[in-house]
Formats: C-alpha cells, structure tokens, sequence
C-alpha cells in the first residue's frame, strides 16, 4: 500500500470534520492498561510477565507516568478533532508497549516524551488563561509531571538507578497534589447541589484558603524532601490534615442519598490518609515508604480514577451517578484493592494479599469499563429544562478549573 492510499484510508476513517470525544477513547485505554497491568506485575514475580515490572521503581513508572497521563488526558483534553486525537492516543500506546518490552531504550523515551510534549502543548496554555493563581498553579504542576517523564526514563536510560527511583517515589506527592484539586474542584458543586435540593445551603465549598494551604504545603516538601526529609514530612502530614479538613466540611453525610459523592468523598479520605502516612514515613527514614504510597496509588487514586470515569461517562450521555448503584460495589473492589495492598507490608501471607490486591483492583477497573464501553453505544439524551442545580462539573468535560466554573447556578455564585 503507497503512502497515498494510506492517506485515503486515513481520512476515510477520520474525516477532517469528525470531532471525537477525548474521555471516551482514553478512558478505555486507561481501563484496560489498569485492568492488565497489575495482574502481569503478579505474573512477573513468577516469571510469566515482563520483567520490568517485577522492579518496583519500573512497575510504579507504569502506574503514575502511564495510567495516570492517559486520565489526565481524557479528564482535560475535551472533543477535539478525531485526526489529532489519534496521534495523542497512538504516542500514549506506543509508549505503553515500549516500557514493558524495552524499559530503557530510546524508542521508550521518544514515545514517552512525544506523548506528554503532545499534551502539555495542548493543556497548558488553556489552564494558563485562569485568573487566579490556584488555578494557574496547575500549569508548573502539570509541566513537572511531563518534564519528570522524559528525566525519569533518562536516567535509567544513563544507569542512574537510584536517581531514577528518587524521581519516582517523590512524585507520589505530585499526584496526590493533583488530585486534591482535581477531586476538591468536582466535589464542592456536586455537594453544593445536593445540599440545595435538600433545602439547605453548603457555605463551605471549594475553600480556597484551605486549598491555597494545600498547594503550599505539597510544593514546599517536594522541594525540601532532598535537603530536609524530616521538614518535608511534617509539611506532608500538615497537607493530609488540611485535605481532611477540607472533606469534614463539606459534610457528606447529608448526602447519603447520593453514594456516587460518598464514593469521591471516600477516595479523597484516602488521599488525606496517604499524606499523613507518606508523611510519617520521612520522619521514619523512609520505612514502610510503599505501604504509605500504595494508600495514595491505589486508595485515592484507584478509587478517584474509576468513580470520575464512570461520573463523566454517564454526565455525558446525560445519566446522573446517582442512580447506578453499583458505583458502591466498585468502590468497595478498589478499597479491598487498597486495604489488602498495605496489608500485604505486614503479613506472612503477602503473595495471597497481593494476588486478592490485584484481583480486585482489576474487577474495579473492569466495572468502569463497562460504563464506559456502554457509553458509546447510548445516544446523548436531550437534556430537560430543570429549576434545581446540577453539577458544575458536568457543564463540559474540560473546564474543570475554570475560575468562572462555580458561577453558572443559583448555588454556586458564592465561594467560601
């Protein structure tokens, strides 16, 4: 076939015009890689499985530089034109299959590099029109977490292993960072909206001191981790209990009508955990590090991951969360998934711990993917003329951290 017929069948496929929808493709890609990953990390100690994931600095560069992009990508990247959004999907996959066959070669790097340099480009100068600096403060976030990606893999690529774990481990905090916001700025309108419909008002919303205090905090350790390991941790279990804080306000036991918000709220729980912990951890020398970083991996990551996938998916075809109830027994898998994960640290029965980890953990996974598979295939109903709220995240998939997100209903024209 000559480059002219590829190009045919190309735009046969995706016409210049043809708009896709950049959550429903990633959000696939990121439920399977999430559904196979982990049980080939268990395979890999056997020896059935690639061998980089039996390193745990390999098998965490997988989780936090490769699922974790893939959900950032379809949370933020929004419909854009199918023809573009291949490339972003295609850099992202290959990148994907080079780790796992050739960690270190320059094929893994260049997929890697291509694919966030992609992103970046496409994320950040919208994130940098905000006003506010909070908000503003994802584009430095956002771009250390890119720049890590390509540094990351250039240090293994260079033999300087214990650069290339320090660089890892450390990032932990970056994603709980990212997180923080991402799950504050989802869970302050859905709560606020609830509360409305109870004929009560939620003052306490997004809570900008206390999410100022968190960027403040978070950042500040990740610089002083390697000058003041002991400084850094005080300020990470300082940034858990603002998170928790933060969750106590919001009050979510007014809300046990809605176990799709006590499903968030538990994950961002998690999150206010695993600082504490990791916390503890560099006042400790750094003992039980993984059991800490699996609390902020797989409890606040894994459980924030599948509830936003489900919660975009049917906002977007125009189904409320609410009404799936088996978001509960996800959530339920994913804190098996976690609470078995940190207890394998402690056990003589840690290979039985941790194969139930990984089941559960992909059974989560696997429920997020049917709601998302399920939802290209529901044609987007026509959405009916309502005089309550509803959640500001559902507005449009990519303005998450719009400084004017909070401002579009009787609600939300008030932050706290």
């Amino acid at each position: 076939m000559n480059s002219a017929q590829s190009g045919n069948l190309f735009s046969r496929f995706f016409p210049g015009e043809t708009k896709a929808y950049a959550h429903q493709w990633f959000f696939t890609a990121a439920c399977l890689h999430a559904i196979l990953v982990i049980p080939l990390t268990i395979l890999a100690r056997y020896g059935y499985g690639p061998l980089i994931l039996v390193m745990p600095a390999g098998h965490a560069f997988e989780m936090l530089f490769g699922l974790a992009p893939a959900l950032i990508a379809g949370y933020l990247l929004g419909p854009m034109p199918a023809r573009r959004l291949v490339w972003f999907l295609g850099f992202w996959l290959l990148a994907r299959v080079a780790d796992l066959i050739a960690p270190f070669a320059w094929p893994t790097l260049a997929f890697n590099t291509l694919f966030v340099i992609l992103l970046a480009r496409q994320l950040l100068p919208r994130l940098w029109a905000a006003k506010k600096w909070r908000n503003r403060s994802l584009v430095p976030l956002l771009s250390l977490i890119c720049a890590l990606t390509t540094v990351i893999l250039l240090a293994g690529r260079l033999d300087a292993y214990l650069l290339h774990r320090y660089l890892i481990d450390e990032s932990v905090q970056l994603f709980a960072l990212l997180m923080l916001f991402i799950g504050g700025r989802m869970l302050a309108p859905a709560a606020a909206g609830e509360f409305y419909r109870q004929g009560m008002e939620l003052t306490a919303r997004v809570q900008p001191n206390i999410e100022a205090g968190l960027i403040l905090t978070i950042a500040a350790a990740y610089i002083l981790a390697p000058i003041a390991a002991s400084l850094s941790g005080a300020l990470l279990i300082s940034s858990g209990i603002l998170a928790g804080i933060r969750l106590f306000r919001w009050q979510l036991w007014h809300c046990r009508a809605r176990p799709d918000l006590l499903c968030l709220g538990l994950g961002y729980g998690w999150l206010a955990l695993g600082l504490i912990l990791l916390g503890w951890t560099k006042l400790n020398d750094g003992n039980y590090f993984s059991t800490a970083a699996h609390a902020i991996t797989v409890g606040a990551l894994g459980t924030l991951a599948t509830n936003i996938i489900v919660r975009v998916t049917l906002l977007h075809i125009k189904q409320y969360p609410s009404r799936i109830t088996f978001i509960v027994v996800m959530t339920g898998f994913m804190s098996i998934a976690a609470i078995t994960r940190m207890a394998a640290d402690f056990s003589n029965y840690r290979e039985i711990l941790l194969t139930a980890a990984a089941l559960t953990w992909s059974i989560a996974f696997l429920f997020a993917l049917y709601i998302v598979l399920k939802g290209f295939t529901t044609p987007r109903i026509k959405p009916v003329v309502r005089t309550l709220p509803t959640d500001d995240a559902s507005k449009t998939l990519h303005n998450a951290f719009s400084d004017e997100q909070h401002n579009t209903t009787k609600t939300n024209t008030h932050t706290s």
